[in-house]
């Protein structure tokens, strides 16, 4: 029998593009920073056990875990649907920059310094990009690639599965091929929002006030909302849904490049 599903050339080619930049681009930063500023890759182990503990660990199957409750009433209401966009993108505010400051005051027993703020940002940003986003992403191709090769007709599924899965693949047909190539220009912008957000919490330390970790909190839970936010309530369709979310997080990214050269040391007051 016939496959129910075929992946194109394309959309296999940019995949697997986006993955590679999505596992490579966060370690050759942090190369760079670690040669250019003579930072040990420790801190960015410490960035990367920081994502692990307070997100994967701890946020994530508490999310996963909730959402199967609150899907039906989130479907059902779209005021409820942005309280629960408002929920995900709070919790993960406070999830990540609270576990910043934690590695701070814990890990960190040499002085705390920019340019270790950097690095440290950096293992945190890049956990997420290698691991969560590129390692989804290269799961999700495998199964696209595996569902390619079977007659859904096959599969023991009932009645009711099997329509389903047929319209997820015929919506995973009909997306352009360079969709992935999305996911990796969000992180080319992701991974320098890390890094500001880093040496945000690091004034907390270095400027001795607590406000510098509640603003990013705000400006980590602003950019999550806003990002996921803007596609449902401006009704957004097609390309425009993909790419203006992608916009708003490209801006994220450069005032974190700006955040980042604003608070380096040589302006920081001591």
């Amino acid at each position: 029998m016939a496959p129910s599903f075929q992946i194109s050339a394309g959309r296999v080619a940019a995949t697997v593009a986006a993955i590679l930049f999505e596992a490579l681009f966060p370690l050759a930063a942090a190369w760079f920073v670690g040669r250019r500023l003579r930072v040990s890759w420790r801190y960015f182990a410490y960035g990367a056990m920081i994502f692990l503990i307070f997100q994967v660990i701890t946020r994530v199957p508490l999310v996963m875990a909730l959402q199967g409750v609150v899907t039906p009433h989130v479907q059902a209401s779209r005021t409820l649907m942005f309280g629960w966009l408002v929920a995900l993108a709070l919790t993960a505010g406070l999830a990540e920059e609270i576990g910043r400051y934690i590695g701070y005051r814990w890990l960190f027993r040499e002085e705390k310094t920019w340019s270790r703020a950097v690095m440290y940002g950096l293992g945190h940003g890049g956990f997420e990009s290698i691991v969560l986003v590129g390692g989804l992403t290269l799961l999700g191709l495998i199964n696209l690639l595996a569902l390619s090769s079977v007659d859904l007709a096959t599969l023991p599924l009932t009645d009711e599965q099997r329509e389903l899965a047929r319209q997820q693949l015929e919506a995973v047909a009909a997306q352009p091929d360079w969709l992935p190539l999305a996911g990796a220009w969000e992180r080319l912008w992701t991974l320098p929002f890390h890094v500001a957000l880093s040496v945000i919490v690091l004034q907390v330390f270095r400027r001795g006030q607590m406000r510098w970790l509640w603003l990013a909190i705000a400006m980590h839970t602003l950019v999550n909302l806003i990002a996921a936010g803007i596609a449902p309530a401006l009704a957004l369709q097609g390309t425009a849904a993909i790419l203006i979310p992608e916009v708003i997080v490209m801006l994220a990214g450069i005032a974190g490049l700006w955040v980042i050269w604003r608070l380096h040391e040589g302006h920081v007051q001591r």
